[in-house]
């Protein structure tokens, strides 16, 4: 990992893609390429443009309006909706170190 930044957005949509598996929602394309090369250690390797891109492709898919997040924001155990604000938290700061 080059930062903790980027092992905090690491672990944290770890989190966020299982819980969609468990409750039976797609998990859409972008957070389930970055899971996977954060699982497989991959991620650190990937080019810079390409990090970019998927770090994007994830906060569409899960920063307000979208549908993940009107998911966690209803969803009754307050434990998820902890985990979820912990994720977009790493996700801010972790965009902001890419210069998104």
């Amino acid at each position: 990992m080059r930062s903790e930044y980027e092992k905090e957005f690491g672990d944290t949509l770890h989190f966020v893609v299982g819980h969609l598996i468990k409750n039976a929602i797609r998990v859409p394309s972008p957070l389930l390429q970055g899971a996977l090369a954060f699982e497989s250690f991959t991620w650190a390797e990937l080019p810079d443009a390409e990090k970019t891109a998927l770090v994007r492709g994830i906060a569409e898919q899960s920063e307000p309006p979208s549908a993940i997040h009107r998911h966690f924001e209803s969803y009754p155990h307050h434990y998820s909706k902890e985990q979820f604000t912990r994720f977009l938290r790493a996700l801010k700061f972790y965009k902001g170190e890419l210069g998104l």
